[in-house]
């Protein structure tokens, strides 16, 4: 019931915003809802990453040499989904479908 509740607040936000920005530029949705998609795909992958990345383990080997004590941390699955990697995923495929509806929508300008 979560991920209902999560996929409806981020779809709903995305729509929005796609309006909004469309409304603004004033243009058509379907001309903005790709990149609107992008961009909100990248800042939650952006926000929910499990940080263990490149400057997460440079900090980590760092703060090692300076204590002597090891951290350890958890070391999630990247296939575990969770309310946060849910609105990735319901981003993602929003991304995914608009970009296919604008390629069908402007196949005969190609």
């Amino acid at each position: 019931m979560k991920k209902l509740i999560f996929a409806i607040i981020t779809l709903g936000f995305l729509f929005g915003l796609t309006w909004i920005v469309s409304d603004f530029m004033h243009g058509k949705m379907i001309d903005y809802a790709f990149f609107v998609g992008l961009v909100i795909t990248i800042i939650i992958r952006f926000f929910t990453s499990s940080g263990s990345g490149y400057a997460s383990n440079s900090i980590n080997l760092s703060t090692q040499t300076q204590t002597g004590m090891k951290i350890t941390g958890e070391n999630a699955s990247p296939f575990t989904v969770t309310q946060k990697s849910f609105s990735l995923l319901v981003s993602f495929t929003f991304t995914i479908v608009s970009l296919l509806i604008t390629l069908a929508y402007y196949w005969k300008e190609f």
